[in-house]
């Protein structure tokens, strides 16, 4: 993931991050053009889920897609008969 500066629009640097929940961390960006200077906080999310895991961690709750929401549906509805 590339994050660019919000100022000046070159490449930004993470210098650290914290992890806050397993699908929050904030990360400490840096402006790479030293004539910017500038740094702040950038925050990370996983929002949704896509293609379900093989190996879920009951403690992470994740939107699924729509599409998502019925391939597993039909696989579960196959599986059935």
């Amino acid at each position: 993931m590339r994050l660019i500066c919000p100022h000046c629009g070159d490449k930004t640097r993470i210098r650290t991050t914290k992890t806050l929940s397993p699908i929050y961390r904030e990360a400490y960006v840096q402006c790479t053009a030293p004539e910017c200077g500038w740094s702040g906080k950038a925050r990370v999310e996983i929002a949704e889920t896509y293609n379900p895991s093989r190996q879920p961690n009951p403690d992470v709750r994740l939107f699924m897609s729509p599409r998502a929401r019925i391939a597993l549906l039909a696989q579960l509805h196959s599986k059935k008969d």
